[in-house]
């Protein structure tokens, strides 16, 4: 398509934007065919991360000077739900790996040369490797027999981006940083026996006891450099997503992921509906316009931190943002659940695919980022701030 130069900058973002979603629909029946295998498996099976690296869909928040296709959150939330509508240990991977991308774009230019000119940009997740502290050396950070769980993605992916605590100089009281480690100087372990979302492969890995495993100091980055509020010592790209907060956003995607298992189980309902005679006792329509409302409240959020005159979005835009990522993942959770109940005995079946949908939706609304008591009104700033801090710092979490 030619375009012309009289469109806005904003319309030319929003047809580049619909380029992936449109991608990650088209993946979603061929995702749904191997959806079955990843389960049994227990990771992902490598023609679906294949399809996934064809169509680009790791690299939407990637900057395009790093080969990306630098659109925003937005773009990612949809491409989540577009992808888990056919798979959703698909779609969580997708945007785990897409959002590390989007963390590690902002580390030190070298540690972005090493990843992004590679063969493979996928890079897993660990919130918070458990074990001794991180020891402060001359040259970066040294690990020692530590370890993690709920790497999601670990199979596929050439590096990890690590959660440890560890001092910014010598003698510091130590903070949150983020340690950017090779896979293999990595060991995996075969622990990833779950009731849900299995393919996601998010087993535990180690870090060599002795002599530890260095991490050179352009691999580090504190925690407090994803705030658009602080310094970045390396700089930021300039786009929309580099603008918002860690704290705020971080886990916005996995959202996108209980919105297309609400729509996987509400396709799966209307499927078997019309092959079943007599009255559907599901009121479909309420609970797709609940799918709907959730995720208009992402995408308006998303908007209002993107258009805040407060880098990284206001106390109480943040607040919001939080509380409507843990309403969405609940409020699908229960379409989930209601189409489940409503669907009889047949249901049961390991071979049932609602039965897959309707346990990866409980297990990924087991995130702690989607437990709504965590979040109050967003008025109350401090409070939900803090626990914002909590869930999306170095630490374990779900899946």
């Amino acid at each position: 398509m030619k375009i012309g130069s009289n469109l806005s900058m904003a319309t030319l973002t929003n047809i580049e934007s619909a380029a992936p979603v449109a991608a990650a629909r088209a993946l979603a029946p061929r995702l749904r065919e191997h959806a079955a295998e990843a389960d049994r498996l227990r990771t992902l099976p490598d023609a679906t991360v294949r399809l996934l690296d064809e169509a680009r869909l790791f690299d939407v928040l990637t900057p395009r000077e790093l080969g990306g296709a630098g659109l925003g959150f937005d773009t990612a939330v949809l491409v989540a739900e577009e992808l888990a509508r056919g798979c959703a240990s698909a779609g969580w991977v997708c945007a785990v790996l897409g959002g590390t991308a989007w963390a590690v774009a902002q580390m030190a230019p070298r540690a972005r040369e090493e990843v992004f000119t590679g063969p493979s940009t996928r890079i897993a997740l660990q919130l918070r490797l458990g074990g001794p502290p991180a020891e402060r050396v001359a040259d970066g950070l040294l690990l020692h027999g530590m370890r993690g769980r709920f790497c999601s993605g670990i199979d596929h992916a050439d590096w990890i981006l690590a959660g440890v605590s560890a001092p910014r100089t010598e003698g510091a009281d130590p903070e949150p940083h983020f340690a950017l480690l090779p896979r293999e100087r990595t060991e995996s372990l075969d622990d990833w026996h779950t009731s849900g979302l299995r393919g996601t492969g998010s087993r535990s890995f180690t870090t060599p006891a002795a002599p530890g495993l260095l991490v050179p100091e352009h691999r580090v980055l504190p925690l407090s450099a994803l705030d658009p509020l602080n310094a970045s010592p390396y700089g930021r790209p300039g786009t929309a997503p580099y603008r918002m907060a860690h704290t705020a956003v971080g886990t916005v995607a996995l959202a996108g992921v209980l919105l297309g298992t609400a729509r996987a189980a509400l396709d799966a309902h209307t499927e078997s509906a019309g092959r079943a005679p007599g009255p559907d006792a599901l009121d479909v329509p309420a609970l797709t316009a609940t799918v709907d409302a959730a995720r208009a409240l992402l995408l308006a959020d998303l908007k209002a931190l993107a258009d805040s005159a407060t880098p990284g979005g206001s106390r109480e835009e943040r607040a919001r943002m939080r509380r409507d990522i843990a309403h969405a993942g609940t409020r699908c959770r229960a379409v989930v659940n209601a189409v489940y109940e409503a669907s009889g005995s047949g249901v049961i079946y390991d071979d049932a695919p609602l039965q897959r949908i309707w346990r990866d939706a409980n297990a990924a609304a087991q995130h702690p980022t989607f437990d709504l008591r965590r979040w109050g009104p967003p008025h109350l700033e401090s409070q939900t701030e803090a626990r914002s801090a909590d869930i999306t710092s170095p630490q374990e979490t779900s899946a």
